[in-house]
């Protein structure tokens, strides 16, 4: 079962071995987890979107075209879901109590890696949220690029193929996405544009 094909797990499902799913789950999850949390920025509601994801190839299943690979459709399946929980969002503001500026200040934990030290770690951190900020000014077309080539390092012929997209427009895209990043980045950062 480990060395099987996403298509023949396809397959198994489609004849009726619903478990055969959890395989592609298994497969998948982290990936998806990883593309839908670049969107939506919020752990408890990434886990959300990417189980939605799942739920939604799964009873889409039978529209799966053979032809293509399994996790291009299940990506463009995610993303697609988190663009619509975004949108959903969006119409209906509200703030959760998980957030950052609701949390209490208080010790950190001792590092079990001699290496990190409280500054550079709360350094990492700040660089990461400024840059989930940056990339969430993006619109879709350029977010979507940049985060499967960027962020989840797919090359740029799977991003065509999740997109349905030539891979010309892939390598513009992603391009034009650098350097919106780096403008907005600079602004974020406060230095001159």
């Amino acid at each position: 079962m480990i060395g099987e094909t996403d298509q023949a797990v396809v397959e198994r499902v489609l004849r009726g071995d619903i478990d055969a799913f959890s395989v592609l789950v298994d497969r998948y999850q982290d990936r998806i987890y990883s593309v839908v949390l670049s969107y939506v920025s919020n752990p408890e509601d990434a886990v959300d979107v990417a189980q939605d994801a799942f739920i939604k190839s799964y009873s889409k299943l039978r529209s799966f075209d053979s032809a293509s690979a399994f996790y291009t459709w299940l990506y463009r399946i995610a993303i697609n879901t988190a663009i619509d929980f975004l949108r959903k969002r969006k119409s209906r503001f509200a703030e959760s109590l998980d957030d950052e500026k609701f949390t209490e200040a208080g010790f950190e934990p001792e590092s079990k890696d001699p290496s990190l030290d409280p500054e550079s770690v709360a350094t990492r951190k700040e660089q990461a949220h400024i840059l989930r900020a940056a990339i969430s000014k993006l619109s879709d077309k350029l977010r979507t690029v940049v985060v499967l080539h960027d962020v989840e390092g797919l090359s740029q012929e799977e991003v065509a193929a999740i997109l349905r997209v030539p891979v010309g427009t892939v390598k513009s895209r992603v391009s034009r996405a650098r350097v919106e990043l780096r403008y907005t980045l600079r602004k974020l950062m406060g230095e001159a544009v």
